[in-house]
């Protein structure tokens, strides 16, 4: 089985990369207790002890007072660990696994995979948020808080002790991480709304969209395809790791993107100026749950696009055929789904494998094409899923786009009628060759300046990252 970096041959130069191990899941989960090895794009050579790389360094912290919080800033001052070192090779991957360096390497190999990742759907590098010359994004991968963040030109994770009182460390979560990582992304693509121009769903898109950075991120790790493929038999609506997002334990995680979260239940939530979200349920509920319905309605676009491939495939029976079934139909038959599953994947599971691969990099192109296209002011959820919508249409999806806004107006979220706008290559056509298209997409598609309606200083930044409160929800 190829990976996508394999399919590319070395056009995002990640061949001749520098080797890490990361866990794409938790290490005590089942099936993930050896780390992967994966190779990110600087060469060897190129990255030093730290790990540094020239725009990103790990500062292992010792006792970090406390998370950073503007104006206390960038860069850390205080004692620190001995750094990660490469090996003669120039390689990271021979740490051992139990050391203080591993925490090191590991948080810096996430967030370079991820970025990798995403840079290739967006076709260009990510211009990380840069407030004067010489910057550099410092890496924090411990400090005594239960929570992880980004913020200006800094990413730092905690832990926090799971329900069994296994203490996780966060910098080991590459779902955690991922998923600030996305924070990064959103800002670096959208830029900052006005006060006046900034919407509680604003704060949820990114909090949805950064859950999708990581869940898309980690269907880069040939352990996480094979693993889901085996766990699910094939079947993506059983629960499993990859729809448990910042899983902690067997039965603990952060959120669900495979939910059922509607826009009605969440009508009460509002966001004060001051940036506290106000709930008058008393559940508590923030921007993270704001943004679930957004979340599980792209998830199950995503299943819809791997359902589609499965049936193109021939791999699921025509009076089982779920494409454009509601959940409520499809929850209904997951006993004859698994049997019917399980069947067909022990017989094709390079063909369901391959259907996922498909059904991941056309919702990662969607998603960066889609970010690409948004302005951060005013937004609402109605503008992402339609400007999500044109997107498909335009990627070669065009057959499933009734499907597709049926996700989203069963969550609440109201879309227009989209048309196909563009002409891609056929169905049949090489994978290779649509990957190029929809590449050649994404590298032509520049947002008009006029339509950012940023504020480009630390101040404002810090205002808006403030907002977002990183109060994690766990759920059974």
């Amino acid at each position: 089985m190829t990976l996508l970096w394999d399919r590319l041959d070395d056009v995002d130069g990640v061949i001749g990369g520098t080797r890490f191990r990361l866990y794409p899941q938790m290490p005590e989960l089942e099936g993930f207790a050896r780390p992967e090895t994966v190779r990110v794009s600087p060469p060897p050579g190129t990255i030093g002890p730290g790990p540094f790389d020239g725009a990103m360094r790990v500062v292992d912290a010792v006792d970090k007072p406390a998370p950073y919080d503007f104006p206390y800033m960038p860069p850390y001052r205080g004692p620190t660990f001995p750094p990660a070192t490469p090996g003669p090779d120039g390689h990271f991957d021979r740490i051992p696994e139990n050391s203080r360096q591993f925490l090191a390497a590991h948080m810096y190999g996430s967030v370079r995979f991820t970025l990798d990742v995403w840079e290739a759907y967006l076709g260009r590098p990510v211009a990380w948020y840069q407030p004067h010359d010489g910057f550099v994004v410092e890496l924090v991968p411990e400090v005594g808080w239960d929570n992880a963040h980004a913020g200006i030109g800094f990413i730092e994770a905690g832990g926090r002790l799971n329900k069994a009182g296994a203490y996780q460390r966060f910098a080991l979560n590459f779902d955690v991480l991922a998923h600030e990582v996305g924070h990064t992304l959103l800002f670096s693509e959208l830029g900052i709304p006005t006060i006046d121009g900034l919407t509680p769903q604003f704060l949820a898109f990114h909090e949805s969209m950064s859950d999708l950075v990581a869940l898309i991120a980690m269907l880069h790790f040939e352990s996480t395809l094979d693993e889901l493929i085996d766990a699910t038999g094939g079947n993506l609506y059983v629960q499993n790791f990859l729809n448990r997002i910042g899983e902690l334990s067997h039965n603990e995680q952060i959120r669900i993107a495979s939910n059922d979260a509607k826009m009605q239940d969440l009508a009460s939530l509002r966001l004060t100026p001051e940036g506290e979200w106000i709930d008058p349920t008393g559940q508590g509920r923030k921007g993270h749950d704001l943004g679930q319905p957004l979340t599980g309605a792209i998830f199950d676009i995503l299943v819809e696009i791997y359902q589609d491939g499965l049936a193109h495939r021939g791999l699921i029976p025509h009076d089982l055929d779920p494409r454009g079934w509601d959940r409520d139909s499809v929850a209904a038959s997951l006993g004859r789904f698994q049997s019917v599953y399980e069947g067909e994947m022990s017989q094709h599971r390079g063909a369901f494998i391959d259907a996922l691969i498909e059904a991941r990099d056309v919702v990662g192109f969607a998603l960066a094409l889609t970010w690409q296209r948004l302005s951060p002011g005013h937004l609402s959820f109605a503008r992402v899923a339609e400007t999500f919508l044109d997107v498909m249409a335009e990627i070669g999806q065009a057959h499933n786009l009734p499907a597709f806004a049926e996700n989203f107006l069963e969550r609440g979220i109201d879309v227009r009628e989209t048309q196909q706008v563009a002409m891609p290559p056929s169905r049949s056509a090489p994978y290779l060759v649509r990957w190029r298209w929809m590449r050649r997409r994404a590298t032509e598609v520049r947002p008009d300046s006029t339509m950012r309606a940023t504020l480009d200083v630390p101040e404002a930044y810090a205002r808006v990252y403030g907002m977002f409160s990183h109060s994690f929800r766990l759920e059974m």
